[in-house]
């Protein structure tokens, strides 16, 4: 059943996965596990129906985990719905003060609509806690080496020749008509500054390695330390 559930999420089937939900106990007698709460509240977030999905986590007769509160707190982010999206990690941080992944999401949100007074907020509130957050980085393995890159970062030994590729790239991009998603940058500052956060991403100084070190006819794989939300 979990399966079944789990495929009616992914491929936007909201009516057949409640209907194959409620089925458990109208027709099969079975009681629904954490697990089935879960795939539902999956389905209900990924379709946008997030006070259902709130309302299924807080009536449920067992006592909801840290994954559906999560998972609820992801589709409040991908909705816009700061008001749940509160609600949830207010839950999480009873379950998981010191996941930072909980706290990160909702400043996302915030930064997301420029409300940097609850950014601070939310990083405040992690400092309060004790909790730090990991610096996303990226890796890619040339040659059954890996290589590890953070944002901005110049420790690499070759980190002069990955620039100069990188500022190539960056000028070909914009010569094709290239704009940088400025809104992306989830911090308070310039425009300008936003740009060279992009253009120095971690990514991109993955590949940019990857582009100078290894042969054109081999794929290039990176690897991301953190899950994206």
């Amino acid at each position: 059943m979990v399966v079944t559930m789990f495929a009616c999420s992914h491929v936007g089937l909201v009516d057949e996965g409640c209907k194959l939900f409620e089925s458990m106990k109208d027709v099969y007698e079975i009681e629904p596990k954490l697990e089935h709460y879960g795939c539902l509240v999956d389905i209900l977030g990924r379709a946008g129906q997030l006070k259902e999905a709130k309302e299924r986590v807080q009536t449920m007769p067992l006592k909801p985990n840290a994954v559906l509160w999560r998972s609820l707190l992801g589709a409040a982010r991908v909705h816009g719905n700061l008001e749940i999206g509160e609600v949830a990690l207010k839950h999480l941080i009873q379950l998981e003060p010191e996941t930072s992944g909980n706290y990160v999401l909702l400043s996302n949100m915030y930064a997301s609509i420029d409300k940097w007074d609850d950014v601070n907020r939310v990083r405040k509130l992690m400092k309060d806690h004790g909790v730090n957050k990991m610096p996303g980085s990226s890796l890619v393995e040339i040659n059954g080496a890996m290589h590890e890159f953070l944002m901005g970062d110049r420790t690499h030994p070759q980190s002069k020749q990955i620039y100069m590729k990188l500022e190539e790239m960056c000028r070909k991009l914009q010569e094709r008509g290239h704009k940088p998603k400025t809104k992306e940058v989830l911090f308070d500052i310039e425009e300008e500054e936003k740009e060279n956060a992009l253009s120095y991403h971690s990514e991109r100084l993955a590949i940019a390695f990857a582009v100078i070190a290894s042969d054109s006819s081999v794929p290039i794989r990176i690897i991301k330390n953190l899950r994206i939300e």
